[in-house]
């Protein structure tokens, strides 16, 4: 039996005991088995639905009941309530018929745009609102910026000759087909690729770059991301074809339980990934819990990162320091 499968029987039996929740420790000792190795299934296990886990010094995990089978989309509500309207929004758009509603997502840098779009795919999955293996394209219109024309080669497609050197190229709506395109910074789209694009929203049809008289159909719903104020960097006529706008909140509006519920998951990644277990003082808890944080859930993300590797450094370093000298 692998490890990974007598960690899980061993929980589904304590749970059967009346004992439903266990830290890596407490089952590591009862399995004779190392400690980081307990730890990094039972993350594995959570991340696939299979436990749930409770926050806490230490995290406990238990068999997964009805919550946290649920997809992530759910359990995000759960653990952050702040989103909870957002996501209700998001459903709501995903399950409308009969093939689902334009969204646009608003928020701050680091608010964590994109990982929402990636739930909000998941969750359509899981749903049966789109089949298993459905696309999800994702843009930055931000990387174009600079040369429009390259944008929407990028978007919907080049026909050959088009323009001096260019050759034929599929879309991202052609390769989005029957799933989602997800495109972040959408205000750095330029007005002639706004009203290309709600030309496609209210017919379903496009062309590439250089037709003039072929019309391609795609099934894509589309969900667009923007930093900036809608109604100052968006065309009316293009918003006016999302109806679904959906707004994330920064770090600072969230309550300190779902600040202590992010800390404790990033650090939780952080050791699954370094394969150790993570200490964390109550002064650098206590510090990651109130420091000023303006690129959001993105940055607190990073920042523990950069503790964890410098704290790692110091770790192994420390190691090669401490080994005996040879025998003279």
């Amino acid at each position: 039996m692998k490890r990974i499968d007598l960690i899980y029987n061993t929980l589904c039996q304590w749970k059967k005991s009346g004992e439903s929740w266990a830290s890596a420790e407490e089952l590591a000792d009862a399995l004779g088995l190392d400690r980081a190795n307990v730890s990094r299934d039972l993350n594995r296990l959570w991340r696939e639905g299979k436990v749930q886990k409770r926050p806490g010094r230490p995290v406990r995990f238990a068999v997964a009941g009805n919550r946290a089978t649920a997809p992530r989309l759910d359990r995000l509500a759960a653990e952050q309530p702040s989103l909870a309207m957002a996501i209700e929004q998001g459903k709501a758009a995903l399950l409308y018929p009969p093939k689902g509603l334009p969204m646009l997502i608003v928020g701050e840098t680091g608010t964590g745009k994109s990982m929402f779009a990636e739930l909000l795919h998941e969750f359509a999955v899981a749903t049966g609102r789109f089949p298993p293996g459905a696309p999800f394209v994702t843009f930055n219109c931000a990387d174009y910026a600079n040369n429009p024309q390259l944008l929407l080669g990028q978007l919907f497609g080049i026909r050959k000759g088009a323009y001096t050197g260019a050759h034929e190229q599929k879309g991202l709506l052609e390769k989005a087909d029957g799933g989602i395109l997800f495109l972040d910074e959408v205000h750095r789209l330029p007005a002639e690729g706004q009203e290309m694009l709600f030309t496609f929203i209210d017919r379903g049809v496009y062309r590439r770059l250089g037709e003039t008289d072929t019309e391609r159909k795609a099934d894509v719903l589309l969900i667009c991301a923007t930093t900036e104020n809608p109604e100052s960097n968006l065309l009316k006529t293009f918003r006016r074809r999302i109806p679904m706008h959906i707004w994330l909140p920064p770090l600072e509006k969230r309550t300190l339980e779902e600040r202590y519920c992010l800390v404790m998951q990033f650090f939780q990644q952080e050791a699954v990934r370094l394969g150790k277990d993570i200490h964390v003082s109550a002064n650098a808890l206590r510090a990651f819990l109130f420091y000023p944080c303006p690129n959001n859930v993105g940055q607190l993300k990073a920042d523990i990162q950069l503790v964890c590797a410098k704290a790692y450094t110091d770790y192994v370093t420390e190691k090669k320091r401490k080994r005996p000298h040879p025998a003279r």
